[in-house]
């Protein structure tokens, strides 16, 4: 009897357990909340994560060659375009506020279509990909952040 409720209070402990492990619909959570559209056409050349030197990759990179055009990823309000300060090495950007919480980074523009406080429609042009700030050839330097953190925009674009 004794064996039988140990063996029964360990699978109502291992039930509870998995029950409070989050699914994969969780873990996605915030993709699912913000869906958003490629901000260039081009080649993701630097993806979220690698390792840079001593830093990491805080966005993605994507390589452009002919169109140059960058578009907002999703409906929002520009909060910062041009050279602003506290972006060293970016360049000209354009900083858009979405949903949620959430902003999207353009990085290295040479040309920016829009001012601050100017709302966009999902993809309205911002400006063209340049190469200002740090960078060694014309691309768009894309981040995806909330609260101040860096996110993998990988996961939010479709």
């Amino acid at each position: 009897m004794t064996r039988t409720l140990l063996s029964r209070s360990a699978l109502v402990v291992c039930l509870l357990a998995l029950l409070a492990v989050p699914t994969a619909s969780a873990r996605s959570d915030d993709a699912a909340r913000l869906q958003l559209v490629w901000p260039a056409q081009g080649t993701v050349t630097s993806r979220f994560g690698e390792q840079r030197g001593s830093s990491v990759h805080d966005g993605i990179d994507i390589g452009m060659l002919r169109n140059l055009r960058l578009t907002a990823v999703g409906a929002g309000v520009v909060r910062k375009a041009g050279y602003v300060g506290g972006y060293a090495g970016y360049g000209q950007i354009v900083v858009l506020g979405l949903p949620g919480g959430y902003t999207a980074v353009y990085a290295h523009l040479s040309r920016v279509a829009v001012k601050p406080g100017q709302r966009v429609r999902q993809g309205q042009r911002l400006g063209l990909a340049g190469c200002t700030g740090s960078c060694s050839g014309t691309h768009l330097h894309f981040e995806v952040r909330r609260s101040g953190a860096q996110l993998n925009p990988l996961r939010f674009l479709g």
